[in-house]
């Protein structure tokens, strides 16, 4: 995960994010991000490159993360990346949740994660530590 921005290893869980390109008119940023699950039976990489994320979208899923039961980061089609869900029984993270709008052509995984407790308090964390310049 080096050369990451913002990085955050809670539990199993690890999550990375690297601004790549700048849209110099201030509207959204080119970035990839990382997700690392170390289980104990179980490891899962999974890596998305080169996606374009508004600035409004990144402070509404850093508020999010440390306000609300979910979080949701979008790209600049609208489309899902990641769902982060604060539950009594735990933290759950999905990635590349479904949605009535994308294609159905094409490779994409959804994948369903159970993860630690302040899990998104820890990316908030992370998140908010993080110099903007937006």
């Amino acid at each position: 995960m080096s050369g990451s921005d913002v990085v955050v290893a809670h539990g199993a869980f690890r999550f990375a994010l690297a601004f790549l390109e700048i849209d110099t008119s201030d509207f959204g940023v080119n970035v990839r991000v990382r997700i690392d699950y170390l289980g104990v039976h179980q490891t899962l990489a999974w890596t998305v490159d080169h996606l374009w994320i508004e600035y409004d979208a990144l402070r509404r899923f850093e508020a999010a993360l440390r306000d609300d039961a979910e979080a949701w980061l979008r790209d600049m089609s609208d489309y899902p990346v990641l769902h982060f869900e604060r539950r009594s029984t735990g933290e759950a993270l999905t990635i590349n949740p479904a949605n009535d709008r994308q294609s159905s052509d094409g490779a994409a995984v959804l994948v369903r994660l159970e993860i630690d407790s302040g899990a998104m308090q820890a990316l908030h964390a992370a998140l908010s530590d993080f110099p903007k310049w937006w």
